[in-house]
């Protein structure tokens, strides 16, 4: 198999050699190391050889007092001999591919299925925003992974967006959030506490309220009771209200006071490539990797012609230097960053509505190589919860 790739790419040529001295032409290529092949004899020599050795024999032979004339050409030398006599039907070709390959990659339609007008209008703005418009070319645009997780992101009416590359079309199926509709509980209720707090503010709208500020309340007591009038005149309704409270948590958090990790330097270096049959040609970028820590991302475009992938794709590949960093804290900074750390935690906890009285440390200990520090939180916060009347209660 290599030897016939090798008679392609060099090329070979048949020809015809006249003279009384051709014996003497033989005998010059044995000795200058000029592979002939498929050597006849009748009043003249018929022979094959490499096209590039057929350069070197012209003047030997002239000397020799002989002639010779190529009868057949075969293989790639020959073939772009043909294609440059008739270059303007290979030029004309070449654009017609560029003009194909172009058109193949290019966004000639967006069709959006499942949103409503509002929703759609909103998603059109969003990929607007992220490039993706009719006429960009298909292998500058971010990749369908990413334009989804970007528009699900950016919209917070849909539950998920897929999205697809059908040839010159992106497809996008919107799955839209069903909002329940919003319907006024009439069953009678009563308003308890969920959990032992100090109150502090009472918002009631319906229902009478059984409880005092600075009155201690614990779980299950009855904050705002559904049963309103005296006697006769005594209805059940359903409560409604907001009672907050002075609650009390406690946080434990650990903090290494020696750790190690990774960390990009900010130095980089972009290498591009031409890929062909998962063959990376490098086109630009070249050079040692001088980094003695880094990592690589890779973003790969597959280029199409008409609907079908071809196995040509862009490489893009970005070497992004690292290094281990080694972070010691002292005891005193491990506890501040332990005590940062809890109010981060308490926060992303609690609800909109609760807000962070006080807090402070309780204690803390060294075990380990760790910092363990103890956090105790004052909070104000709604603690009611619903709970039906049942029967006359």
């Amino acid at each position: 198999m290599t030897k016939i790739w090798t008679k392609y790419l060099r090329g070979t040529v048949r020809i015809k050699v006249k003279g009384e001295d051709s014996e003497r032409f033989l005998n010059y290529c044995l000795k200058n190391n000029i592979q002939i092949w498929e050597v006849s004899r009748t009043d003249h020599l018929v022979l094959h050889m490499y096209t590039d050795d057929a350069l070197k024999i012209r003047v030997p032979l002239r000397n020799m007092g002989c002639t010779f004339k190529v009868i057949h050409r075969k293989g790639a030398p020959s073939l772009v001999r043909k294609m440059i006599s008739r270059s303007g039907f290979v030029i004309g070709l070449f654009i017609f591919f560029i003009i194909v390959f172009l058109m193949s990659n290019t966004v000639w339609n967006i069709e959006i299925r499942g949103a409503d007008p509002k929703t759609e209008h909103h998603l059109q703005k969003v990929i607007d925003e992220m490039g993706i418009q009719k006429g960009k070319l298909i292998f500058r645009l971010p990749d369908p992974r990413e334009i989804q997780y970007l528009a699900t992101e950016k919209m917070d009416e849909v539950t998920w967006i897929g999205v697809t590359l059908e040839g010159t079309t992106f497809h996008f199926n919107v799955v839209q959030k069903e909002l329940p509709e919003e319907v006024e509980t009439v069953e009678p209720r009563n308003l308890v506490a969920k959990k032992r707090a100090f109150i502090t503010t009472t918002y009631v709208e319906q229902g009478q309220i059984k409880v005092e500020k600075n009155q201690l309340v614990h779980k299950g007591d009855l904050l705002v009771s559904g049963q309103i009038g005296k006697d006769k005149h005594m209805r059940t309704v359903a409560a409604k209200g907001k009672v907050f409270g002075e609650t009390w948590y406690r946080s434990d958090v650990s903090v290494p006071l020696k750790s190690s990790f990774e960390t990009y330097t900010g130095n980089k270096k972009v290498r591009h490539y031409v890929s062909i049959f998962g063959m990376n040609v490098p086109i630009w970028g070249f050079g040692k990797i001088e980094y003695k820590h880094f990592e690589e991302i890779e973003d790969v475009n597959t280029f199409r012609m008409f609907n079908w992938e071809i196995p040509l794709s862009y490489v893009k590949k970005d070497v992004l230097e690292s290094e281990r960093v080694i972070r010691e804290y002292t005891a005193e900074k491990a506890v501040s960053m332990a005590k940062q750390m809890a109010d981060e935690e308490m926060e992303s906890y609690l609800d909109e509505e609760a807000t962070i009285k006080s807090g402070k440390i309780l204690h803390h200990t060294i075990d380990n190589g760790k910092v363990n520090v103890s956090m105790y939180y004052k909070v104000i916060e709604n603690i009611v919860e619903e709970q039906p009347i049942i029967g006359g209660d």
